[in-house]
């Protein structure tokens, strides 16, 4: 089967690092603002749009911020599935760092079906997870699925979650200065609370190098709570992070501060 080729763009919603560059050793003073880099994580995907069963494939992922390239990524992880059975993916982390930006890992595609490809890039404290779709043997991707392919980056941050986890964001979509607001989140597994689960919520404020790590407590089966003062008015990022045995997720939410 002819191989056809294809890239999907997909630009992080957190645009929060600093660039990375030559530096002296022992320029330890402050950063010149012209030296941060507040342009987004971009990760383009690249993968063929169909091949054989049967052939090991090069999955690429390109990281870049702005024009600078990035390959100083503290994780890329591909996931693979059939279209329609994410609970049965499959990880495969790219090694570390990525030469000129290219991340990649190669996979042995061997029943003919319809896959997913997924890239969960984290670098500079952002994180992105493009989609691609690769068909194998003789299959066809209905023209409803290739047209949510290519509008991915503009649905919302729970579009690409495991098929088997729902969340309930409980948590106020504006607040003010110095108000203890309560971070909340209801978590369900294969349509039951997920219990015992390791949450943490990542803060900041847009355009902030600085982010704050805050424990989540299970307050009732499946509802995770943490309780946060938010000192200036601003426009803040707040991304779940879930974990257990089963669960290697995150979702990114807002908050408006008055």
């Amino acid at each position: 089967m002819k191989k056809l080729w294809y890239s999907v763009l997909f630009i992080s919603f957190v645009t929060l690092a600093v660039a990375c560059g030559e530096s002296e050793p022992e320029n330890t003073g402050p950063t010149n603002v012209n030296d941060i880099n507040l342009d987004p994580l971009e990760a383009e995907l690249m993968i063929p749009e169909s091949a054989d069963p049967g052939e090991e494939l090069i999955l690429e992922v390109v990281v870049t911020q702005g024009e600078e390239i990035v390959d100083d990524a503290s994780e890329v992880i591909f996931e693979v599935w059939m279209d329609g059975e994410k609970s049965d993916s499959e990880m495969i982390e790219a090694d570390l760092p990525g030469v000129d930006g290219m991340y990649a890992v190669s996979y042995l595609f061997q029943e003919e079906a319809h896959y997913k490809v997924q890239p969960h890039v984290t670098a500079r404290g952002s994180h992105v997870m493009p989609v691609g779709d690769i068909l194998i043997g003789d299959v066809q991707m209905d023209e409803e699925n290739n047209e949510a392919h290519h509008n991915d980056h503009e649905h919302s941050h729970e579009e690409h979650l495991h098929e088997s986890l729902t969340l309930e964001w409980n948590t106020t979509e504006t607040a003010s200065v110095d108000d203890n607001v309560t971070v909340s989140i209801n978590v369900e597994w294969e349509d039951e609370a997920w219990v015992d689960g390791d949450v943490q919520f990542e803060i900041w404020k847009h355009g902030d190098e600085m982010h704050e790590w805050i424990d989540g407590e299970e307050i009732n089966d499946g509802q995770y709570e943490a309780i946060h003062s938010f000192k200036d008015e601003g426009d803040y990022h707040i991304i779940v992070h879930m974990e257990d045995e089963d669960i290697h997720e995150h979702v990114q939410y807002s908050l408006t501060i008055e």
